[in-house]
Parts: structure tokens; sequence; C-alpha cells
């Protein structure tokens, strides 16, 4: 699959899941104007074997790519995106975002694998796991969440919701896309984890990053991460189905 088929697959998903690119630059928003936070670090390999990097002060994550022994050097267009094309039957995109990233995989035909795994890198004494509601979330020995992915989702050419879930294994991350059970799916399809969101790294950085991947209002951000604090807890932030916020411990 080239980068063009790519990008005119990525294109055609609609309904906002493709997140539009920004310069790997860009800082994370302040919630306190006299603070100096930490900004995020985001490194997108040329060599696909390298994994993507994401850190925030003290706290960093790696997050290797599907089937990247397949996948050619990184191609950069001129919508942001980079991609890896690859002559296998899927290929992998990396989307730099507002205080994150997003990673996806293009399923060229029926031929292609249903397993997509993305082994991580994780700081001493993190872990990875599932959660109720069929996402997954990194969290240190102390239980605090530290990055966390919302359930996958994966769509055919046509905008056909597709069959997904996520397996845990250690400290890889798998998303399963059922795409061969379906007898009317029409490729390439899309799936997606949906962007890696730093949750918690620091009082002073870690809501920040996530707040500017979601594009939310940071006076909504600021009171809600003191709502959550004076509870003993931790906010985590969605917009999968519009905007929702929780309390974790």
């Amino acid at each position: 699959m080239t980068s063009s088929e790519m990008v005119t697959a990525l294109e055609g998903v609609g309904d906002g899941l493709v997140r539009d690119a920004v310069s790997t630059a860009t800082p994370p928003i302040a919630l306190d104007p006299t603070s100096s936070p930490e900004a995020l670090a985001l490194d997108i390999p040329s060599d696909p074997a390298d994994g993507v990097r994401l850190a925030v002060g003290d706290f960093s994550l790696t997050i290797g790519l599907p089937h990247s022994e397949d996948a050619a050097s990184a191609t950069s267009t001129e919508q942001g995106i980079v991609t890896y094309p690859s002559e296998g039957e899927s290929a992998n995109a990396v989307i730099p975002v507002a205080g994150g990233v997003q990673l996806l995989s293009v399923i060229e035909t029926r031929e292609a694998a249903e397993s997509y795994s993305y082994p991580l890198t994780l700081p001493s004494g993190h872990v990875l796991e599932t959660t109720p509601d069929g996402g997954a979330r990194v969290v240190d020995s102390a239980g605090t969440v530290k990055a966390a992915f919302e359930p996958a989702w994966a769509k055919d050419a046509e905008g056909k919701p597709v069959p997904t879930r996520y397996v845990v294994h250690g400290g890889t991350l798998t998303q399963i896309v059922d795409h061969r059970h379906m007898s009317d799916v029409v490729y390439p399809v899309v799936a997606d984890p949906l962007p890696v969101i730093l949750i918690v790294v620091t009082a002073a950085a870690a809501i920040i990053v996530a707040a500017a991947a979601l594009g939310i209002a940071t006076w909504i951000v600021i009171n809600w991460w003191n709502y959550c604090r004076a509870r003993n807890m931790y906010p985590e932030l969605s917009t999968r189905n519009g905007f929702t916020a929780r309390c974790v411990r």
C-alpha cells in the first residue's frame, strides 16, 4: 500500500475519527499562566521498527508499530500524516496531534491479518491493563493512571463498523479486527485505538497534555482537576461520544 493510498483511506473515514495533524513542536496548553509545565516530547521515527516515543517529565512511553517488519521507512505527507508504506496487506500511519499522537492501521485486503499488536516499553513498576469499558490504560505501582487508550474502533471504506476489541498480554496491547468475518466488508478498513493520551504524569503537566490532545476548554479542565484531586483521585478525559469526564484512583 502506497502513502497516497493510505491518505485516501484515512480521508474517507469521516465522523471526525481521524484527527488533524499538527506540528510536533506544538506545546501543551497551560492551566496556570504563572506555571511552566514540562512540554510533551514526541518522536516519530523514520524506521518503523524503532517505535513511537512520548515523554513528559520523568514518564516516557515507547509504542511499537504492528507488522513493522513489512514496512518501509517513514514518508511525511503534505497533510502532516506520517505513513509507513508496505508491500504487505496492511500498513501503519501516525498522526501527531496536539499533546499526543494517533496510531492507525490501514487494512488493504481480506488476506490481511486480524491481529495488530502495539508492544509498549514502560518505565519500571508500570503495567498495562484493560478497563471495564473496553479500553486500556497504563498505571504505576500506586495504581495511578499514566496513559489511556480509548476503546478501539474500525471502519470499512463505506463507513460500516467492523468488530474490534483489545487483548492485553504483558506489555503488549493488541487490537483484534474481525474483518474476515464480515461478508460485505469493503476495503480498505481503517482501525485505530484512538490517540494515546497521557493522563497523569505530574500535577503540573499531565492534565495539560490530555486537555490539549482532546481540545477541551482550559477552564473546564481546571475545575474538573480540582474536583477530582479534592477526592484524592485523578481525572480521565474522553470525547468518544461527546465530552465525558470521570475521576479514577
